[in-house]
């Protein structure tokens, strides 16, 4: 029982360290203060289009339960991940750290969950400044009782592009290469995808791999909906309203050639449930082995003097 409460009294000391660290990062403020203009951006636009047309905005009883685009959940995980390891190396602080009665194992924990602690709270905080923005500009919200789903699905999209920044960083110990290296990454992969999608109609392996995947409409409420991992929150909370909605999906399936080369698409209705399902798997795939891979590289990594 003794060891069990060292442990844990250790471990809380590491998470509030950790936490503190992170809210002081100033990368993180800079990058949470532009996603939340942004936001406020967005919604201020077309009520200045509609104060000048004299258009109504059209009611929208779901506009809370939108999710960040995929990059602005890119640049959170750089913000907090790109420095949590890497930089107890670049500041010589691995030598002190380690040399403390703490295993390394529960170290690499408690930089896990006070990431998962920053972006929850600055999920929730965007969440509920969207929400105000929502009911204001849109009308009443329906369906807020989902939103911890929704912000759970964020959460779990987020953790996907951290876990391969925790990856890079433990693996070259290096801020910038971890920064860089998950740019080049997500940057090759949106130029496959578009390559495949466009010229051998495989448009479906978006689906597969870290992105927005491809568009679908869910025929019950003619709600535009993504079918990749960085919608997670929204196709979650959208299967937890009507777990029987259907998806008619719009893949890319190659260009006809002519004067004015076009896009030739095809339609394929699928359950919203396969949609959750998939989507969940594919970013366990990513995020478990990436997360293992990490750690056993901090735990293996060597300091030098």
């Amino acid at each position: 029982m003794e060891k069990k409460a060292s442990c844990l009294s250790k471990f809380k000391a590491l998470l509030k360290y950790e936490i503190l660290w992170n809210l002081r990062k100033r990368k993180f403020q800079a990058i949470l203060l532009i996603v939340l203009l942004i936001q406020i951006i967005t919604f201020i636009v077309p009520l200045i289009f509609s104060s000048i047309t004299g258009q109504t905005i059209q009611q929208d009883p779901y506009k809370a339960l939108s999710s960040p685009s995929g990059f602005f959940m890119f640049l959170f995980a750089i913000a907090i991940g790109m420095n949590s390891i890497p930089e107890e190396f670049e500041h010589g602080r691995a030598h002190i750290l380690f040399s403390k009665p703490v295993s390394r194992s529960l170290i690499f924990l408690a930089k896990i969950a006070a990431a998962i602690i920053i972006l929850a709270i600055a999920y929730v905080i965007l969440y509920l400044i969207g929400l105000g923005l929502s009911y204001a500009i849109y009308g009443p919200q329906e369906y807020i009782i989902f939103s911890p789903i929704l912000i759970l699905g964020i959460l779990i999209s987020t953790i996907l592009y951290l876990s391969m920044v925790f990856f890079l960083g433990a693996l070259s110990k290096s801020s910038i290469i971890a920064a860089l290296g998950s740019f080049g990454i997500l940057i090759g992969l949106s130029i496959i995808v578009g390559i495949l999608g466009v010229f051998t109609g495989q448009a479906w392996i978006a689906d597969y791999i870290p992105s927005g995947g491809n568009s679908g409409i869910i025929v019950d409420n003619k709600m535009p909906i993504q079918t990749g991992t960085d919608n997670l929150g929204v196709i979650l909370s959208q299967f937890a309203i009507n777990p029987n909605a259907n998806v008619n999906i719009t893949y890319v399936i190659g260009v006809q050639p002519g004067q004015n080369p076009i896009l030739r698409t095809e339609s394929i209705i699928m359950p919203i449930s396969q949609i959750a399902i998939r989507a969940l798997g594919v970013a366990s795939a990513y995020i478990l082995p990436l997360m293992l891979g990490a750690w056993i590289l901090f735990k293996r990594s060597e300091i030098k003097e």
